[in-house]
């Protein structure tokens, strides 16, 4: 045999099956020991993960609850939201409960709607609208804030976080809330069937077992012993929420334990939260109502000048109020419509009653109406200064007026009294003060009578009475009347004066005229320096407001009686008496053909004197009573009777009114009766003027 062929032999590729025999467990042994080393280090890989996993969940959890509880205003024992299906613990309208026996621990935050997400510093904190005030008002901040609940519970072993509101928060605010109501995500379609399902609620961890969520609550950040008032299940709703009002810090523990790769695996976290402002647990949930209010209990009240006050208590559950209100027996009329107010205001003239209906309003509707109705006085008494008070009193009691003032259903300012000082009065002093509504624009003078005779009053812009001469044994303020500050009526001035007079100017009302809504013109004005011969033209008034017959006035001038005139021409006249330094032209009477007269049947002698004035009377549609005429040849004593006045033409007391007879002072008082008497012996036969009677009618 060649050597080649036995290298060719020893060459030769395989195993032998002996071989192979010894080969092959080696290599099983190998592939098995390198194959377990791959399973093993795959399943490290996948714990590894799946712990790491875990335990991110379990942070981020806690993190969010953290950040919910710092922003919280008060942990609750149960939802203080009304809850609307599906938001409830099973997908209904079953409450939460922070503690139970059958489910986990429950956390439940009440906590503010804001504008935006509430970690953003352009966010802010939606208010309730009308709760108590406007939107638009400056002062919305102190509204109610709207509150909603963020709720952490266990369900079907997954932790949820749901965010439960109130049905009515998108109108409720004065702005839509950022936060969304949150549902089960499984019961969730689009588009969304539920008006509450807005959002899903957040699956934060799963596979967690229901006893593994655990929270404690403590009454301090430092506190190291739980409450455990706040979490006995013993304790009722109440009394755990009674107990949590004062808690301010929440731990909150998360357990997991699953199987990864065959092995279990456990990861836990805690965190000890407290909210940023700890006293904020008074501010609750405002629920929508269920029904509508009950009706609020209205006042009426009486404030100057004419005017009537309703107010009201808010009542619970009511955004809203809505008043109707009535004058002298008419149609009700709306007065304000679904209005976060508690009182309304309603001016109304003297004598008239007004009564107000109120409805309280919600989003369920209307409550039935309360009511209340007051009437405004036919006077308001006047408040005396400086000793001052009203003439009655002993023997005189129900005789004499008291000191008064009103404001006719035409607006004018009328003041009526007898009065006295105790002490001696100061020419300037203030006898009371008219509130506004009832002040002249200028400085008004007017004449009076007094227990000396001739007196003067002045009343000023500030509301002002001021005694100025005159005896104050009594002090008469019948007949004085004018046109207060604010009325509807323009003055017009006299332009130009006549026959060298002027005003006096130095704050006394410039010389002028208007006209009211009855048809009675007013003159005003303090005038010097003029012709005083009878019958000087002063002022001249237009077409339409001269009187229907020459009139004698009583005025005032230098502080003594005078006279002006007025002719059918419209004149304003000077009678010879005047003096001119200065003079108050402030008078009043009717326009030619605006009253119907009455003629007066005169007794105890008296006549028509010719071609003057036909003794008469009337009365305006605001029931201010006007006489007029010139009359002669009577009997001149003391408490003679002159006239007549019918029932509806008569004052309610004795009122005493300042004449011009033969160019003095006399005076003729109005009894109760109707009797127009000569009250102090200085008429004159001769001729004697009645137009200085006016009052208003009380019977």
């Amino acid at each position: 045999m060649s050597i080649s062929k036995l290298i060719h032999k020893k060459t030769q590729k395989g195993f032998t099956i002996v071989e192979l025999l010894i080969i092959a467990p080696i290599v099983i042994l190998v592939i098995g020991a390198f194959i377990s080393v791959i399973v093993n280090m795959t399943g490290e890989v996948l714990m590894a993960r799946g712990a790491n996993a875990m335990a991110y969940n379990i942070q981020d959890a806690l993190n969010r609850i953290e950040a919910d509880v710092k922003l919280s205003t008060t942990f609750l024992s149960t939802n203080n939201v009304t809850l609307t299906s599906p938001q409830g613990f099973n997908d209904d309208t079953t409450a939460f409960h922070n503690v139970s026996t059958t489910n986990s621990d429950q956390l439940i935050l009440n906590t503010l709607a804001t504008t935006g997400n509430p970690l953003s510093v352009t966010s802010g904190v939606v208010y309730l609208q009308n709760s108590p005030n406007a939107c638009s008002s400056t002062q919305v901040s102190q509204n109610n804030p709207l509150t909603l609940n963020v709720i952490y519970f266990v369900k079907n072993n997954t932790l949820w976080r749901r965010v439960v509101m109130p049905s009515n928060y998108k109108t409720a605010g004065c702005s839509v809330p950022w936060q969304q109501p949150g549902c089960n995500p499984a019961i969730i379609t689009t588009p969304t069937p539920q008006t509450m399902c807005q959002a899903q609620d957040e699956d934060l961890i799963d596979n967690i077992n229901p006893s593994n969520f655990d929270v404690q609550y403590f009454n301090s950040a430092n506190a190291t012993a739980a409450d455990t008032a706040s979490t006995n299940t013993s304790n009722t709703d109440a009394q755990r929420t009674s107990s949590l009002q004062a808690d301010t810090t929440v731990v909150a523990s998360i357990n997991l334990n699953n199987t990864i790769a065959g092995r279990s695996v456990s990861q836990s976290g805690t965190i000890r939260a407290t909210k940023l402002d700890v006293n904020a647990s008074t501010i609750a949930v405002v629920t929508p109502p269920v029904s509508a209010p009950v009706a609020p209990s209205v006042t009426a009240t009486l404030s100057i000048p004419d005017q009537i006050v309703f107010s009201w208590g808010r009542v619970a559950t009511a955004t809203n109020y809505t008043i109707n209100y009535s004058v002298a027996g008419g149609t009700y009329v709306a007065g304000a419509t679904n209005q976060n107010i508690t009182s309304y205001t309603v001016s109304a003239m003297r004598g008239q009653s007004v009564c107000a209906t109120v409805y309280a309003n919600n989003s369920v509707g209307s409550s039935p109406f309360g009511s209340a109705c007051a009437t405004i006085p036919n006077w308001y008494n006047l408040a005396y200064q400086n000793g001052w008070t009203d003439y009655n009193n002993g023997a005189d009691t129900n005789i004499y007026q008291t000191g008064a003032y009103t404001k006719s259903s035409a607006g004018v300012v009328m003041l009526k009294g007898l009065l006295r000082r105790v002490g001696t009065a100061t020419s300037g002093e203030i006898i009371a003060t008219l509130p506004s509504g009832y002040r002249p624009a200028e400085n008004f003078m007017f004449q009076g009578e007094s227990s000396g005779g001739s007196a003067r009053i002045d009343i000023y812009p500030d509301g002002t009475i001021r005694f100025q001469t005159g005896g104050t044994g009594w002090y008469s303020l019948e007949g004085i009347s004018f046109i207060p500050a604010g009325s509807p009526y323009t003055w017009t001035a006299f332009s130009p004066l006549q026959n060298s007079w002027v005003n006096y100017n130095n704050g006394w009302a410039i010389a002028g005229y208007t006209m009211d809504s009855t048809g009675k013109v007013f003159t005003k004005g303090l005038v010097a320096n003029g012709n005083t011969a009878d019958g000087a033209v002063i002022g001249q008034l237009p077409a339409g407001y001269a009187p229907p017959d020459y009139l004698h006035m009583p005025t005032t001038s230098n502080n003594a009686f005078d006279v002006t005139g007025a002719n059918t021409s419209g004149g304003i006249t000077a009678k010879s008496i005047a003096q001119n330094s200065y003079r108050s032209i402030q008078h009043n009477f009717f326009a030619a053909g605006k009253a119907s007269w009455n003629n007066l049947t005169l007794q105890n002698g008296w006549l028509i004197y010719p071609g003057y004035a036909v003794p008469q009377y009337t009365k305006g549609p605001d029931g201010i009573v006007k006489v007029k005429g010139l009359i002669y040849g009577g009997n001149t004593a003391n408490g003679t009777v002159v006239a007549n006045l019918p029932a509806g033409y008569r004052p309610a007391y004795r009122s005493l009114q300042s004449n011009a007879c033969m160019l003095h002072l006399c005076r003729f008082d109005v009894l109760p009766t109707g009797d127009i008497i000569i009250a102090d012996g200085n008429a004159s036969a001769s001729w004697s003027a009645l137009e200085g009677i006016s009052f208003m009618a009380e019977q």
